[in-house]
């Protein structure tokens, strides 16, 4: 589905299609990227289309997928993308020499990976919060309070995956959410500091219940007199279209949240950290712009914001490469979404 029924009212036509491949294009033809390709000796060819171009660099970005090498190594079964040391913050630090290590450093803010983006819009029907693993569901929830200042905000919404908490969360656990067991309650934490909430009947309801990870969803809703900015506030968990195998993925948390909350046709600020933001943005195309009619802005806080944080939360070199991975992982599905979308279009004309 590409929502193309209503595009008279939502404006997914073909010239949205032809800006969002736009956007595909300009990114995967980056001379950044094809100086990263070059870096670890690969080499994109020339007058390559769209398509093969996102084919190829898919297949080479293998190099760069130190999660993916983690899970293989574990043995382990596959519950959760990051099982068997798979997790963001367990990347190890790439075996390079230092020039190369700045080289590969700045080519990642070239491509959009590291300095911090502002919003060109003043007035959102939302503001999105997605969850994720550590101290960064604290600097995400931070960062959009900061953005509400001087800005029209209709919802604040933050939606965490149906995730147990891991052991090496444990730390920033201990600081953030103490006790908490979930992705869910460590958002939730994050949503009390942020927008001074009390998320405390919402922990102890997570606390409570047996446990179903992966499976798992609820819906926790706080009216504008619950904090100081009088915008009402959404906490939710996502459960996996596929819970024997995997936990949600960010765009499956997209989906959940714009069908839960009726998001259809409104606008959104998706706030996260910037290394995510080209692949958020692509996921976030494709799962809520096509199909929901959602004008979509993303923008991240800069990777300066982990310094003073664990050694695991600081964003390296091989931590970027993986998102670099990410962004063109998402921008494929992206373009096949579009693609479809395109051929519907032109069955309506």
């Amino acid at each position: 589905m590409c929502g193309l029924g209503k595009a008279s009212t939502l404006g997914l036509d073909g010239e949205f299609l032809a800006r969002v491949r736009g956007q595909v294009d300009a990114w995967s033809a980056h001379g950044a990227l094809a100086e990263l390709v070059a870096l670890f000796g690969g080499e994109l060819p020339r007058g390559a289309g769209l398509q093969a171009r996102l084919a190829l660099l898919d297949e080479f970005s293998e190099v760069w997928d130190s999660r993916g090498r983690a899970r293989a190594l574990s043995g382990e079964p596959v519950q959760c993308q990051d099982a068997g040391g798979g997790a963001r913050w367990l990347i190890p630090h790439a075996d390079l020499p230092a020039g190369q290590l700045e080289t590969i450093t700045e080519l990642a803010r070239q491509l959009g990976l590291t300095t911090e983006s502002r919003p060109r819009g003043t007035a959102f029907d939302h503001i999105l919060v997605i969850g994720t693993g550590r101290y960064s569901n604290l600097l995400r929830a931070r960062w959009a309070r900061e953005l509400t200042a001087g800005r029209q905000i209709g919802h604040i919404v933050l939606a965490a995956a149906s995730r147990q908490l891991l052991r090496s969360e444990d730390d920033a656990v201990a600081f953030c959410a103490p006790g908490a067991r979930t992705e869910f309650e460590l958002l939730a934490a994050a949503a009390a500091d942020a927008f001074g909430l009390d998320t405390r009947q919402a922990a102890r309801h997570a606390r409570e219940r047996v446990d179903n990870p992966q499976r798992d969803q609820m819906v926790w809703r706080f009216d504008a007199d619950s904090n100081n900015l009088g915008v009402p506030v959404t906490l939710l968990e996502a459960p996996s279209p596929d819970p024997d195998n995997r936990r949600a993925t960010s765009a499956d948390t997209f989906t959940f949240t714009a069908r839960t909350l009726g998001m259809h046709g409104s606008t959104c600020l998706l706030v996260t950290g910037q290394p995510f933001v080209p692949y958020q943005n692509f996921d976030a195309l494709r799962t809520l712009a096509l199909p929901f009619g959602i004008d979509v802005e993303t923008v991240g806080f800069g990777i300066d914001r982990y310094d003073g944080l664990a050694e695991l939360d600081l964003q390296h070199p091989a931590k970027l490469l993986q998102e670099v991975r990410s962004t063109i992982r998402a921008a494929r599905t992206l373009l096949e979404r579009v693609e479809a979308c395109e051929r519907m279009v032109g069955a309506q004309h």
